[in-house]
């Protein structure tokens, strides 16, 4: 028997192409939307609990208290779009990209507050939406969900 021959137990087994595969853009955006996410709920506790971190004189709605908690809650709503997302569902690649889109203008509002933070938050952002973006098939190609 030559090793390019399949075995018996491989030949009837069932292919898994029921299941939606994640591609490399969908695992690259789930694992930045994670990373984003942790990001975002470790500088808003930063802003809840220690100022100090942070420029005082630029005076924002809600003062930087409010701004935390906005950071918190943001943070925890990316890191349940990219566990869906990695699961291949459309629901997180649209909820990963609304989330990340506001998440980058929420971090321009505190470019003067945190300035290289908020180039980073950007960054990270535009990054997940690019590769969300790109991970949707073509009409010209097989769709995983279908």
């Amino acid at each position: 028997m030559s090793s390019s021959a399949e075995s018996p137990s491989q030949a009837g087994a069932p292919r898994a192409a029921n299941r939606p595969q994640a591609t490399r853009w969908v695992v690259l955006a789930s694992v930045l939307l994670i990373i984003v996410g942790a990001i975002n709920i470790l500088n808003g506790y930063t802003l809840i609990e220690h100022h100090s971190y942070f420029r005082k004189h630029i005076l924002l709605v809600g003062g930087l208290t409010g701004w935390g908690w906005v950071f918190v809650i943001w943070g925890v709503v990316q890191l349940v779009a990219g566990v869906v997302a990695w699961s291949g569902r459309m629901a997180g690649y649209v909820l990963g990209v609304g989330v990340c889109a506001i998440g980058a203008m929420i971090w321009f509002l505190l470019v003067f507050t945190a300035p290289w933070a908020a180039l980073v938050g950007i960054a990270l952002n535009v990054a997940v939406i690019f590769a969300l973006t790109g991970a949707w098939p073509d009409k010209g190609e097989e769709s995983m969900f279908d």
